[in-house]
């Protein structure tokens, strides 16, 4: 029991720049479709799942990643959720859900 070998995989931070952002610039150009699906909807409650979508999808990406390449899928999961909360409240805004009255 003394003798066993413990490896760490090693952390790239060239992937996780990669994944984020591919990431980024993906889920940037998705949450514009999503958006106007957001404005065709009109719904205060749909519109902001709506605009999170490619976020969740990105998110789903990442963990089916998360074994092959470790540090890619955490690039990619980290911007997804970044992706996920700018395409909501865009969502919500498209929608003209937001009054600061």
């Amino acid at each position: 029991m003394d003798n066993e070998v413990t490896v760490t995989p090693q952390f790239s931070w060239g992937a996780w720049i990669g994944g984020f952002f591919l990431t980024l610039i993906g889920g940037g150009l998705l949450n514009i479709v999503a958006g106007l699906g957001a404005m065709a909807v009109q719904s205060k409650i749909f519109s902001p799942l709506i605009g999170a979508i490619p976020g969740l999808l990105f998110v789903l990406i990442a963990y089916a990643w998360r074994k092959r390449a470790r540090a890619f899928a955490m690039g990619v999961f980290t911007a997804a959720c970044i992706i996920a909360l700018i395409g909501g409240i865009c969502g919500q805004a498209m929608s003209g859900g937001l009054d600061f009255k």
